[in-house]
């Protein structure tokens, strides 16, 4: 019997800590209330990318990646070390990018800082070689 509640208990406790790391919605209430709390928030949902090779973008195909609650930054890890910019698509106006910023392979970099929720952007790489990796903004 004791074992058996232990076993329990052991699920029990991984589901909990697999709804923590999925991004649930109990982590991102309480974020607002403490900025070290933003900040590992940010990372409690992490997209991949695949930029195939002969491509420049991220999403490759025009479409655009939006800035959430979680994030003051856009943040980028790829597999590769490169240059990576990221371009804004505002709702008025022409698009734009930022400087280039040197991001470390396995490494989060910062690539914007300070952006709004809701920013609609992409990301533009120097190299046309194929590049993996994750970003959280």
């Amino acid at each position: 019997m004791g074992n058996h509640i232990k076993r329990i208990a052991a699920v029990a406790s991984g589901l909990l800590l697999m709804a923590g790391l999925s991004g649930g919605s109990a982590v991102a209430a309480d974020a607002k209330d403490d900025g070290k709390k933003v900040a590992a928030a940010c990372f409690d949902v992490v997209h991949s990318y695949i930029k195939p090779a002969g491509k420049k973008y991220f999403p490759y195909d025009g479409s655009h990646l939006v800035t959430t609650s979680r994030c003051a930054d856009i943040n980028i890890m790829p597999k590769v070390s490169g240059y990576i910019a990221v371009c804004f698509k505002p709702s008025t106006g022409n698009q734009y990018c930022n400087g280039w910023t040197w991001a470390a392979a396995n490494r989060w970099a910062v690539v914007a800082s300070d952006v709004r929720n809701g920013t609609r952007f992409y990301f533009t790489f120097n190299s046309n070689a194929r590049s993996t990796g994750g970003w959280a903004a």
